[in-house]
């Protein structure tokens, strides 16, 4: 395969990927006034309980102005509490406010009703065989990145 090849076919895998997970979570989200990365900074946050801006930013890919503005906005709607770390004023942790933790789970439930019954009605083997794919898929594209 020839790298033009190849960049097209990541590119089509790409947009088919965004476009179909935006199909099944826009309309979850959409029902709280929430884009899709609003959405994905309140999961990061549920997963790890809290996080600084800096470590937000290496775990969604985002620059650190971008994430500190759409933190301000979750903020000011009330789904999340940011407060600077007395030790160092120069980080500022992120928490889910009560708020924010009702929403997610709401978004969960309804995800769950969505994913779920497609799970349960799918042989769990070629479930797990699709996520194998999804990480060999990354490590990958991780060799690509660390050969060039």
């Amino acid at each position: 395969m020839k790298g033009l090849e190849l960049k097209i076919l990541l590119w089509d895998f790409w947009r088919g990927l965004r476009d179909n997970v935006d199909t099944f979570f826009r309309p979850i989200v959409e029902k709280y006034g929430l884009t899709m990365m609003q959405i994905r900074i309140l999961m990061e946050i549920k997963q790890y309980g809290h996080l600084t801006v800096g470590a937000l930013c290496s775990e969604i890919g985002l620059s650190s102005g971008n994430a500190s503005t759409m933190c301000k906005k979750l903020e000011k709607a009330g789904f999340i509490i940011r407060s600077r770390d007395q030790n160092d004023e120069r980080f500022v942790e992120l928490r889910l406010s009560a708020r924010g933790e009702v929403i997610i789970q709401e978004i969960e439930d309804t995800a769950e009703k969505k994913y779920g019954q497609f799970l349960e009605t799918n042989d769990e083997e070629e479930i797990m065989d699709f996520v194998d794919c999804i990480k060999k898929f990354n490590g990958f594209m991780r060799k690509m990145i660390i050969n060039n």
